[in-house]
């Protein structure tokens, strides 16, 4: 009999002789082995029932370290833990989406993202985790120094920036926004407007607008609300519009406003033409030209109203060139809104034909309203 069984059945500071020690030890042996004979030795068994934890999966440090957690957006971040997840399963792009709830291409938007990040490498479906992004986890680099920025607009240098694949890596852009508080304010101006954080493509975009082209961030800011407010703003409208501007010159607030306001009643304008004219594309490229220079004209809705009217009565039919015609002549004679034309025809002797050439019209009409 062990010590142990013998502590277990007298305690341990009960005192006996050896004799009686033996005696007692020799007892107990043979009732435990004439208890136990025959019966089978019961082995328990021991587990951990982790539940939740069953499936865990590993987060680089650096996606914590350098940031990510700040820049990247939720939608960022909700494809990058759906990917470590299941590092070894081919999972389709609508799969990902479709399970995370998110659009197909706010996926490749995130993987974009990341690899722009150097978290994760390569190409056509297959990722890898980037070389060096284990060291980048262990040292966090330095912030680094945001570009000086410039109010000169070279217009070509401009133009070839918009028009480029320039990638702004995430440490950049958080170097930007760290560091200069009129670039904060313009993305949370933009998240302000989105009603999100800004996607990496609309970071980009912000970007190439501030850093690479250098308008001026409270110029850039206008031109972002100015998109929001008619719906329209995706990454191509806002360079599209960036690029009108460094055309016509816009570098600061004044410009912009002025702009704004040309830009407010064209869009204006084509909304009612094509209303009008019960058109549910969009204008062609010299109609949207003619619009435009209506607008730069100071030519009002209201007077547009009326060459409508008077081009239906006197033609029958849609025709941009005969409306053209009819309100530069109003221009030409200082005529800028209705109350001015009533009186210009009280004064006036009226023939019962219009005073316009119609061949030269139907000519001009056919070719720009050849593309409606």
């Amino acid at each position: 009999m062990s010590l142990f069984t013998f502590t277990f059945f007298y305690g341990k500071n009960r005192k006996f002789s050896v004799l009686q020690k033996k005696t007692i030890c020799d007892i107990i042996n043979k009732y435990l082995q004439k208890y136990f004979s025959g019966k089978e030795t019961i082995i328990l068994d021991y587990r951990i029932n982790l539940g939740a934890w069953r499936k865990v999966f590993a987060v680089p440090s650096c996606i914590v370290d350098n940031n990510h957690l700040k820049l990247a957006s939720g939608t960022q971040i909700k494809v990058l833990l759906y990917l470590l997840a299941y590092p070894d399963a081919s999972i389709r792009e609508d799969s990902i989406a479709a399970a995370i709830g998110i659009a197909k291409e706010d996926v490749a938007d995130a993987l974009l993202y990341w690899t722009n990040a150097e978290i994760l490498t390569g190409s056509d479906g297959e990722y890898y985790p980037a070389e060096h992004s284990a060291a980048a986890a262990a040292v966090k680099p330095p912030i680094p120094p945001v570009p000086e920025h410039t109010s000169e607009l070279s217009t070509p240098e401009a133009r070839a920036a918009l028009s480029s694949e320039t990638h702004f890596p995430p440490k950049i852009i958080a170097g930007a926004v760290n560091g200069d508080k009129a670039v904060k304010y313009l993305f949370d101006t933009y998240e302000r407007l989105a009603g999100r954080p800004p996607r990496h493509a609309e970071q980009q975009t912000l970007m190439i607008l501030v850093e690479e082209i250098g308008l001026p961030c409270e110029v850039t800011m206008m031109l972002v609300e100015y998109c929001f407010k008619i719906d329209k703003a995706s990454p191509a409208y806002m360079k599209a519009v960036a690029r009108d501007w460094i055309e016509a010159g816009i570098d600061d607030i004044p410009k912009a406003e002025a702009r704004i306001k040309v830009m407010h009643d064209r869009f204006n304008t084509e909304a009612m033409l094509r209303k009008k004219f019960g058109l549910t594309s969009s204008f062609s490229a010299k109609q949207k030209q003619t619009i435009a220079e209506w607008s730069e004209l100071g030519i009002t809705e209201p007077l547009i109203d009326e060459a409508y009217d008077i081009m239906i009565t006197n033609t029958g039919k849609l025709s941009f060139p005969y409306m053209d015609k009819v309100l530069r002549k109003w221009h030409s004679e200082g005529i800028t809104d209705p109350s001015q034309l009533e009186k210009a025809r009280k004064s006036e002797k009226h023939d019962d034909a219009p005073s316009y050439n119609m061949d030269e019209i139907e000519q001009q009409s056919y070719e720009m309203y050849k593309d409606l």
